[in-house]
């Protein structure tokens, strides 16, 4: 008879077994990205809710995933320009939503005024396309207008069978809309029309704070610049935001990226521009100890220098948060040392990238030694700027001295290599002593490339999952 110290014993000792085979079971998960594929079907069923699940399911890995999205903007952004580019590119239904409210004769007065339509009528009409595009996928152009019709987005998915993966806010300024919305206009622009105009602007910055706190852990908002020079780029980074893989049949997937490099390697700004271009939300280690050390007005200790602990707390915390979890990820300059790499491992937060910007040291010494930093705001200059009294206030953190310089980038060279060999899979370099749109265009290649390894494993998903299937069945 077996006691219970015994039991123990024999527990005790296929712990270290068990272990290897969660570690190894969440390595297969994660590198298949079963995670996120059985998300993507759980969300279906729970939306068609169908009488065979299993059937369903294998139906929709035949499939490829249809795309749901929303795009918003004030008026002379060519909103309506890209939501017919995005349809044509990706086999949606364009659901024009002015030019449905213009065909209904019913509405012309309220319409020439400049004033909204109401609600009900506007949430009506975009239901009944939505219906009809159930089975194409969508881009919905020119709604919500209103927190009321945002609300009836986010509640029509179990009525409609659909679901939003995307909603995407363009920002242009007030001048661009003026400019543009002239130039559709026939004949001169007189007071009347440039009262229409202003109405138009005036009910959708009414609106734009309400449905942005509405969708604030899942909008990407896209800046959009004059000139028809400037529509290619952005139409790019629209497309960008939508985080949906060409090559891939396969639900889409948040990004998450890693970059890293040695101080006044750039990685910042880099990361900044990757964060705009992507959507996803830039999670600054540096900026959060700030925000722990309220009233601290520029880092006395720089990241390089923080405990593994303590690091690992923080962005820990900031990864779970909704919008992280919604939007996907750009972390900078972390992990650090191989025991925050693999913390990201154990906290199941795997990145789908890691990225190695390379700076010669003569560079990272130049770019440091003329590195000032605002001690009110934190922002960090490599150049004097355009402000007086700004310049006069700059001031040199001690860690960039060229002694402190040296020590974080040896630093630096001994623990990227672990790190490196944590996640091989995944990583990459770029070199980063060019120009900032040189180095940002190197980074998005290593970003929207496949890897070899994902490229194999779509011809592989299905044969996995339908047998897998096959399997609970007999089971």
């Amino acid at each position: 008879m077996t006691t219970p110290v015994q039991t123990w014993g024999t527990l005790g000792n296929l712990v270290p077994e068990q272990k290897e085979f969660g570690a190894e079971t969440a390595a297969y998960l994660e590198s298949y990205e079963v995670y996120d594929l059985f998300a993507h079907l759980l969300r279906q069923v729970i939306v068609e809710r169908p009488e065979n699940p299993i059937k369903f399911f294998q139906e929709c890995l035949k499939e490829h995933s249809k795309l749901c999205i929303c795009v918003m903007g004030p008026p002379g952004v060519n909103r309506s320009k890209y939501c017919q580019q995005l349809a044509a590119d990706y086999k949606l239904k364009h659901v024009h939503v002015g030019k449905l409210l213009r065909a209904r004769k019913e509405l012309k007065d309220v319409i020439s005024t400049g004033e909204l339509v109401a609600d009900d009528v506007v949430i009506d009409l975009v239901k009944d396309e939505l219906r009809k595009a159930k089975h194409t996928g969508w881009v919905l152009d020119g709604f919500p207008r209103t927190k009321v019709q945002a609300q009836s987005l986010a509640a029509a998915s179990k009525e409609l069978g659909t679901s939003l993966d995307s909603v995407l806010m363009l920002h242009g300024s007030e001048d661009l809309a003026r400019q543009n919305f002239a130039a559709k206009v026939e004949g001169e622009m007189d007071s009347e029309k440039r009262d229409v105009v202003e109405m138009h602007l005036q009910q959708y910055k009414r609106h734009v704070l309400t449905i942005s706190e509405f969708f604030k852990n899942s909008v990407r908002r896209i800046e959009v610049q004059g000139g028809e020079s400037e529509q290619e780029s952005v139409y790019k980074t629209i497309c960008s935001n939508l985080h949906y893989r060409g090559f891939s049949n396969a639900p889409l997937r948040m990004h998450r990226i890693c970059v890293l490099g040695p101080c006044a390697s750039g990685r910042t700004t880099q990361c900044s521009l990757l964060s705009r271009r992507l959507g996803v939300v830039h999670v600054d280690l540096a900026t959060l100890l700030r925000e722990k050390q309220a009233g601290c007005q520029f880092e006395e200790v720089p990241p390089d220098f923080v405990g593994d602990e303590e690091a690992c707390a923080l962005i820990g915390a900031r990864l779970r948060q909704t919008d992280c979890v919604r939007k996907g990820w750009v972390l900078d300059g972390f992990p650090r040392t191989r025991a925050q790499a693999e913390f990201l491992r154990q906290a199941h937060l795997w990145p789908s990238r890691v990225i190695q910007l390379q700076v010669a040291d003569a560079v990272v010494e130049t770019r440091a030694s003329s590195r000032r930093v605002d001690p009110v705001t934190g922002i960090a200059y490599y150049t004097n700027p355009n402000s007086v009294a700004i310049t006069q206030q700059l001031v040199q953190c001690p860690h960039d001295q060229p002694e402190k310089v040296r020590e974080r980038v040896a630093s630096f060279a001994e623990n990227i290599q672990q790190v490196s060999e944590s996640w091989k899979r995944v990583f990459s370099s770029v070199l980063a002593d060019g120009q900032p749109e040189d180095v940002a265009a190197g980074l998005l290649e290593r970003v929207s490339n496949p890897l070899q390894s994902e490229v194999v494993q779509e011809s592989l998903r299905k044969h996995f999952l339908c047998d897998a299937m096959a399997r609970c069945i007999l089971i």
